[in-house]
């Protein structure tokens, strides 16, 4: 018999996730006390401190760090035991269609995709690679029943999946980087990388902050041209992290709002909400999400956070 329930493995999975109780309270419905309380009676039982607490957050000890991917894969495992007694029929065939953001990892779909084909390996998957309205869209027009994206369908049941973080980025050679701090109004006066709106009806973004812009329909695309010297873009951290890395892009020093945040959701028709098929794609793109937001170990976020200016990045 074991010591410790699942229901404590998630209560400590949650915890490490969001880095407090409360917001593991509020994550998983409890209270901040029975959170706390849990997380105590674990560390009675294993013999060893799990947290550090510093203020309001609570941080993975050198033990908790070593536990927790353990424990992260014994609630996988249960939720795929649950999944397989609740009805589903591994023998389904046809197809689903996905329409996904660009901006979205792509080590996400992959591993969501991975682990979907397990569970039905007669499913074929169709996906869209889509931007901003693109996937509200397709599924307007009928083409994907599933969508991940900024904004979706208000006929779509919807819930969060990710953050993603953009930083404003030009290569190390152009000369915005030898104007020192700079202002929003100068930067409109320098040639802006965007990426269209795969939608036809998409509204403009409001991120268009230059007259002169090239317009591009993938990420690989502006990237490419950013890193040429060709103009700045706003781009997703995990997509130029080699770039950053290597010192061949560089965040801009602008006065405010350095970085912003894209909040991803995940939605499907309401026709579909009894279709288990459909549910268990989405619950395993939420599993995939959760997955890739392992805790931030100490030191890990210096380079890319000290260039972009910790105090004053904002979402805007």
């Amino acid at each position: 018999m074991t010591k410790i329930t699942l229901e404590q493995w998630r209560v400590f999975v949650a915890t490490a996730r969001h880095g407090s109780f409360h917001q593991a309270a509020e994550r998983l419905s409890k209270t901040q006390s029975a959170v706390s309380h849990a997380v105590r009676k674990m560390e009675e039982c294993l013999g060893k401190d799990l947290f550090a607490i510093e203020g309001r957050r609570a941080t993975l000890t050198k033990a908790g760090r070593m536990i927790f991917p353990r424990a992260r894969e014994l609630i996988s495992q249960a939720m795929q035991i649950e999944r397989f007694c609740s009805g589903f029929d591994p023998d389904s065939e046809g197809e689903i269609s996905i329409a996904v953001d660009i901006v979205l990892p792509r080590g996400i779909v992959l591993n969501a995709l991975h682990q979907y084909s397990l569970l039905y390996p007669r499913l074929s998957v169709r996906i869209y690679e889509t931007a901003m309205s693109g996937a509200s869209e397709a599924f307007e027009e009928g083409r994907a029943q599933i969508g991940v994206a900024s904004c979706l369908s208000s006929r779509m049941i919807v819930e969060p999946l990710l953050s993603v973080r953009f930083i404003c980025v030009a290569a190390a050679s152009h000369p915005l980087h030898q104007l020192g701090v700079i202002t929003h109004e100068l930067l409109k006066e320098h040639r802006q990388i965007v990426l269209s709106d795969s939608g036809l009806r998409g509204p403009d973004s409001d991120w268009l902050g230059s007259q002169q812009r090239w317009t591009v329909s993938h990420l690989t695309t502006s990237v490419a041209f950013v890193a040429d010297g060709q103009g700045y873009a706003w781009l997703p951290e995990h997509c130029i992290r080699d770039e950053l890395a290597s010192g061949r892009l560089r965040p801009l020093n602008l006065t405010a709002g350095r970085s912003r945040m894209i909040e991803l959701d995940i939605g499907y028709g309401e026709h579909l909400e009894q279709a288990r098929q459909i549910l268990d794609l989405v619950a395993i793109f939420r599993d995939a999400a959760q997955d890739s937001e392992s805790p931030t170990l100490p030191g890990v976020r210096s380079r890319i956070d000290a260039d972009c200016g910790r105090s004053v990045s904002s979402v805007m």
